[in-house]
């Protein structure tokens, strides 16, 4: 086996050949997974999204217009079936944990296991506009997590469960498990109690800020502490990360090109405050917004993001962005390796903006290939 394997984050968007074509490069340039969203709202406000500031536009006219990632996968499994298929993320908050059992192990069975449920503790954009609950979501993610894992082990027997958020009384779940296991179940964390859960729940980690070898180390730590209080082994875990990428010819060209990006600006909102604050800025949403989790793109409108373009610098990018070649990106993430990563997911978010176009995804070929000679 490699010691690292690559995946291919798709945006789950409206019209469905753009996945599949993105999906069928995907193949071609050796990703071994392909990973999902799970969202109702999109990843920008609906006026940003114009060909003008988003390149994007021109050949999807709608960034909400957001499939359903569970048929999606489903399609893609019966069309790909060399590829492994998760979710990055969804979350316990739109489906209750028996739903998300019976989904994702009904999914095993038609992939003959090649799906893995990733799951977080929700985003504010995906629950508070919609009339759900967007407070205590690692509590409620704990508990949903402790749900699954009864229904799994429950072999048909009655679950009963008694918590603040979830209730079983006499709960059958009687679906037979693919090779007697349940799906493989990543966890999306990067503070230490969510990290904490992960090692006491998680066969894999989904993380996605961009961090050095030493913390990614120390956290992947904090998951490995935990997983043994929990009397789980970390020999078969997968430890990966989440790579938003823009690429190019030169890491100043594409930086340069970021900086007059209205869509970077605004994902740059999703960095804390407290981010900001290390480079000696002002988040133009106060210096205490906590970041992408309480981001709503509907909410916000241009003067903010013209603001936040105003302000940003290359060295905030950098806490978001890998920019540049495939091999200065391969060489950015190296110390990721040493420290324990094992699986890399490209996110091509310099396809946004950029307008590269098809020579990003010869360009993504070029980075598999150096990260699995890791």
């Amino acid at each position: 086996m490699p010691r690292v394997t690559v995946g291919y984050q798709d945006g789950c968007l409206a019209p469905l050949y753009v996945s599949t074509f993105s999906i069928q490069q995907a193949e071609k340039m050796g990703a071994d997974t392909i990973w999902f969203p799970d969202h109702f709202m999109g990843f920008a406000p609906k006026w940003l999204w114009t060909p003008d500031e988003c390149a994007a536009a021109a050949v999807i006219p709608s960034g909400d217009a957001l499939y359903d990632p569970v048929p999606v996968m489903a399609h893609v499994a019966a069309k790909f079936p060399s590829l492994r298929i998760g979710t990055s993320v969804t979350e316990p908050i739109r489906r209750h944990p028996v739903s998300l059992a019976q989904t994702f192990v009904t999914l095993d069975h038609l992939t003959e296991g090649r799906i893995v449920l990733g799951i977080g503790n929700g985003l504010r954009e995906n629950t508070k506009p919609y009339g759900l609950p967007s407070t205590k979501r690692v509590s409620r993610l704990e508990e949903a997590l402790e749900v699954l894992a009864l229904l799994f082990t429950s072999r048909g027997a009655p679950v009963d469960y008694r918590g603040e958020f979830y209730e079983l009384d006499g709960a059958v779940f009687d679906l037979p498990l693919w090779q007697d296991r349940p799906p493989p179940l990543f966890v999306g964390a990067h503070a230490p109690r969510m990290l904490a859960l992960t090692g006491r729940f998680g066969d894999g980690w989904l993380p996605g800020q961009v961090v050095t070898g030493e913390e990614y180390r120390r956290r992947l730590g904090v998951i490995a502490e935990a997983a043994s209080a929990a009397g789980r082994s970390m020999e078969r875990f997968v430890a990966a990360q989440t790579m938003l990428l823009v690429l190019g010819d030169e890491r100043e060209q594409v930086v340069d090109r970021a900086m007059q990006s209205l869509y970077v600006a605004y994902n740059s909102l999703g960095l804390p405050g407290s981010v900001w604050r290390t480079h000696g800025l002002a988040h133009p949403l106060g210096d205490e917004f906590p970041g992408q989790i309480e981001l709503v793109p509907a909410r916000i409108d241009r003067d903010v993001v013209v603001l936040a373009r105003e302000r940003m610098t290359p060295a905030l990018l950098a806490e978001q962005y890998y920019f540049g070649t495939p091999a200065g990106i391969a060489e950015a993430v190296a110390p990721l390796v040493e420290a324990g990563c094992t699986h890399f997911i490209l996110a091509n978010m310099g396809g946004n903006f950029t307008g590269r176009g098809a020579r990003d995804f010869a360009s993504m070929a070029e980075l598999t290939s150096l990260l699995k000679n890791f």
